[in-house]
């Protein structure tokens, strides 16, 4: 119980200091300003996503010696890097080239790259947990730093990774250097994680296809709304809120991920207990955006059904990690692909039609749909295996 206290704690921490900034933002900024800080967050989150190449993924369920772990995260380190260098052109010529640096720094060192998992399996939670919590309080600090004393407050999420970047860099080389890189045994796990990649190219595709699922509604809204801004800004205060329900099934599924891979009947008491508290935290959020919108954000109180229907979607994605962890561990990448590819194009579909129709809340209820139709696929798969 302790290790799911102290882990959880970090990952509260973290999100916490999330939240406090993505409160912050819509009181103090202007709603056009807010929706551009959002926009960027998301499009650097997606980036990132598309960079690690499924990599976090592999490190968390492939390795398991610790040099294994040790030489796989080094190699998936030069391996990002080449990538980064290959995505610049892109990034060139629609104009978002400043955005490579904070791409590349969350899809190494922050909480979605590949540094925290390989300390959670090299080093165990306690000192993940550690991790976790200081570069989640300096990065978040000076991002609300940004916030106030910038003159574009909207490129707060974007200015700090120039900052932590080389620091991050220097200590990473001190790191490789006192771990004795081997030159011949870096050669082997090298052919190694080539055959690994190009087996598991389906994980990537569809760890991809899961986070663009996550970025639709906003690409969505910016294409097609007159105000972009003002309705991401909108749309996202609640999702920030919803999202808060994720918290509870990525905490107890990564801290039991080693149990999980020796005992995959564990998932079942897994999901019990990530039944109950859901669904307990699912009725705080109610009362705490009830509670926020009347008193603090009026501004937002308009978007109440949105902020329901969105709730109602995170319910069911929190429900379906363990299944998707499951998934994972057994291996069926190519099952989970086109899972996830389905529930992408289902989105992507009703996003675009329904949003046409009622706006918002059409691409709230897109979401539900889709995020309900992945689950029962993810349930039947489970049931099958």
């Amino acid at each position: 119980m302790k290790k799911y206290f102290f882990y959880g704690s970090s990952i509260l921490f973290s999100r916490g200091l999330e939240y406090l900034i993505l409160l912050i933002a819509p009181f103090y900024l202007t709603k056009e300003y807010y929706g551009s800080l959002e926009f960027y967050k998301k499009i650097i989150e997606l980036g990132a996503a598309m960079l690690t190449f499924g990599l976090p993924t592999l490190i968390m369920t492939y390795p398991k010696s610790n040099e294994s772990k040790k030489y796989f995260t080094f190699i998936s380190l030069l391996f990002i890097t080449a990538l980064a260098v290959l995505i610049t052109p892109f990034l060139s010529v629609f104009n978002y080239l400043f955005l490579i640096i904070p791409i590349y720094f969350h899809s190494i060192f922050f909480n979605n790259g590949i540094v925290a998992p390989f300390i959670l399996t090299y080093k165990g939670s306690n000192y993940a947990s550690f991790y976790k919590s200081i570069i989640s309080l300096v990065f978040y600090s000076t991002v609300l730093i940004s916030i106030f004393y910038l003159d574009k407050p909207n490129l707060a999420f974007v200015y700090v990774n120039y900052l932590l970047l080389p620091l991050l860099l220097v200590y990473t080389v001190f790191f490789v250097y006192k771990n004795n890189i081997v030159l011949r045994t870096l050669k082997r796990y090298w052919a190694l994680f080539k055959k690994l990649i190009s087996s598991s190219l389906t994980i990537v595709v569809s760890n991809f296809a899961n986070m663009m699922f996550l970025y639709t509604d906003i690409l969505i809204i910016k294409l097609l709304s007159n105000s972009a801004d003002v309705e991401i800004a909108n749309y996202s205060f609640s999702l920030n809120i919803a999202n808060a329900l994720i918290i509870i099934p990525l905490t107890l599924v990564q801290v039991d991920i080693e149990k999980l891979k020796k005992n995959l009947k564990y998932a079942r008491t897994l999901r019990v207990k990530i039944f109950r508290l859901v669904l307990i935290m699912t009725i705080v959020l109610v009362f705490i955006f009830i509670f926020l919108t009347h008193f603090y954000f009026e501004d937002y109180s308009s978007v109440l059904y949105v902020f329901l229907i969105i709730l109602g979607a995170k319910f069911i994605q929190a429900l379906s990690v363990s299944y998707g962890a499951v998934i994972i561990i057994r291996k069926l990448f190519s099952q989970n692909l086109v899972i996830n590819l389905f529930a992408l194009s289902c989105n992507v579909v009703l996003s675009y039609f329904l949003y046409s129709q009622i706006g918002l809340m059409g691409i709230a209820v897109s979401s539900l749909a889709t995020l309900l139709i992945r689950f029962i696929l993810l349930f039947k798969l489970n049931n099958k295996v």
